[in-house]
């Protein structure tokens, strides 16, 4: 479909990157029911329709998700060639056609209803939370440079206070019918609100409607080549071979998995350290609030400063987050647990969102972003049981916790060889 049609983005009286934000932040809400959040309240009718156990539930989810990780380096190579607009539709329908297929399943034997689910976690964790979410987030980043970070960080900042309503949302749906009627509902959103969304004002980038990047004016033919040209254009094989990749992706991997470790197990972790289910709970809260300032102010940083040292600020707050989580009970260092889980939650975003196209350019951008999306994909699936394994085999979630300090570790010192080979400053190790 020409990206003129249905309506020329020049003709729009302001910068058309500004549409882009909005509609980049519909997509990524839209991608909720593929998310954990949004999977989770279906969790109990699922048992209850298919016979499956709690724990067979749980390890189709982890099958699910990890085989979505998998895939997501090749769906991250579909946005540079098929673009944003194609690729955003497809996972639209894809969802869509996930949750009402998931709407139809019943009573099934173990190993029948294990393959099926696990079928209907992948595709479901593949086209929203990865595709949906990818391709919605590498637009925005296409239509900003200079204001890139902090635009990022304001729609990661949005997305988080509607994604805390989500599941209230759906509780609701499926209270007023039953999980089937939900999940047929919103299927039919998906196709009817946001394919329409998509097919209408998603846009790759400005370059391919003829506009400059941050509204800077209009491209003829000839400069539009030579715009592109200009872009770094690092291929994924040879972002993979930088250390300045791994340097903003372990700390988001570490994560990933940690944080969706902790959630999954915050009770049974109180408990282990004398704290009460209420209590420990509430940790949250003051976390959220954190992090949402952070968010905002490490957006701005990004386009101030080399987005290296966000990725180190990350790893380092990590390491601190990882050996205080289990001093939540000491007063002083409750304060400096939840003061680093909220910074590091806050770095985030800059580092999924900013960093890679300020290093790498944006030529193959989604390959690079797929390829990170999916270790955190397949951190967030792994961490969980990881954590359930060490606590079951050395008796405490310490030493899960003192295990994950090798990611943030490994970030630090690439980071520190890196600028050691680059001579002595750090801002000639990372753009």
């Amino acid at each position: 479909m020409s990206p003129y049609r249905p309506f020329d983005p020049r003709r729009v009286p302001f910068y058309y990157g500004w549409v882009i934000l909005a509609v980049g932040m519909v997509g990524m809400v839209a991608s909720f029911p593929g998310q954990t959040a949004g999977v989770s309240v279906f969790t109990d009718h699922l048992t209850g329709a298919t016979g499956l156990s709690r724990l067979q539930l749980a390890n189709a989810y982890l099958l699910g998700t990890t085989t979505s990780g998998l895939l997501l380096p090749i769906g991250g190579r579909w946005i540079d060639t098929y673009g944003t607009r194609a690729t955003a539709f497809g996972a639209t329908l894809g969802l869509a056609a996930t949750i009402a297929a998931m709407s139809f399943v019943g009573p099934m034997g173990s190993v029948t209803g294990m393959i099926v689910v696990s079928i209907g976690f992948g595709c479901m964790r593949f086209c929203g939370q990865g595709m949906l979410t990818l391709s919605s987030r590498t637009m925005v980043s296409q239509w900003f440079d200079r204001r890139r970070g902090l635009v990022s960080s304001v729609a990661s900042a949005g997305v988080s206070f509607v994604f805390a309503s989500t599941p209230l949302i759906l509780y609701q749906l499926i209270e007023w019918s039953d999980f089937r009627w939900a999940w047929r509902q919103l299927a039919l959103g998906l196709v009817v609100i946001l394919g329409s969304v998509v097919l209408v004002f998603f846009r790759s980038r400005p370059e391919d409607v003829g506009l400059r990047i941050d509204g800077q004016g209009r491209l003829d033919d000839g400069q539009v080549v030579a715009e592109l040209a200009a872009d770094p254009g690092f291929t994924r094989a040879q972002a993979v071979r930088d250390p300045r990749f791994w340097v903003v992706t372990l700390p988001v991997t570490a994560l990933a998995a940690v944080g969706t470790a902790l959630t999954f197990h915050i009770v049974d972790l109180g408990r282990e350290i004398g704290i009460g289910e209420s209590s420990i709970v509430r940790v949250f809260i003051p976390i959220a609030f954190i992090s949402v300032p952070v968010s905002l102010i490490s957006g701005w940083l990004a386009d101030t400063i080399p987005v290296v040292l966000l990725g180190v600020a990350a790893a380092a707050f990590q390491v601190v987050m990882y050996l205080t989580v289990f001093e939540l009970a000491h007063p002083v260092l409750r304060i400096v647990a939840i003061g680093s889980w909220g910074a590091a939650q806050g770095l985030f975003s800059a580092l999924t969102s900013a960093a890679l196209p300020r290093l790498f350019g944006r030529t193959h951008l989604g390959s690079i972003a797929g390829l990170q999306m999916s270790s955190m994909v397949i951190g967030s699936a792994i961490g969980p049981a990881f954590f359930a394994f060490v606590e079951s085999t050395a008796g405490s979630y310490r030493t899960a916790l003192l295990l994950a300090l090798v990611l943030p570790g490994a970030s630090l010192l690439l980071a520190a060889v890196g600028w050691i080979r680059a001579g002595s400053a750090p801002s000639r190790a990372a753009r």
